[in-house]
């Protein structure tokens, strides 16, 4: 199944934006200030990676999901589509 993010249109989020583009995820251009993310596989994004820092990091998924957290700590996140 799909999973979608979506990911405010803010500088401060566009890492996650660019580290799902490299990764090859399907990135849509932002609609009501929203980017939307979206894979068939699993979406794995590392806080480290993405150079940020806890208080972004806790609230990358402000836009919301359509999709499961299957993991979600201080250094990784997780996410799958519905089954």
């Amino acid at each position: 199944m799909t999973v979608t993010v979506y990911v405010p249109d803010l500088e401060e989020f566009h890492p996650v934006v660019e580290a799902s583009r490299v990764a090859g995820l399907n990135v849509n251009q932002p609609i009501g200030g929203y980017w939307r993310i979206r894979s068939d596989d699993d979406i794995r994004l590392v806080r480290k990676e993405l150079g940020l820092g806890p208080a972004l990091w806790n609230s990358a998924l402000i836009g919301g999901i359509d999709g499961e957290i299957v993991k979600f700590d201080k250094d990784e996140m997780v996410l799958r589509g519905r089954s």
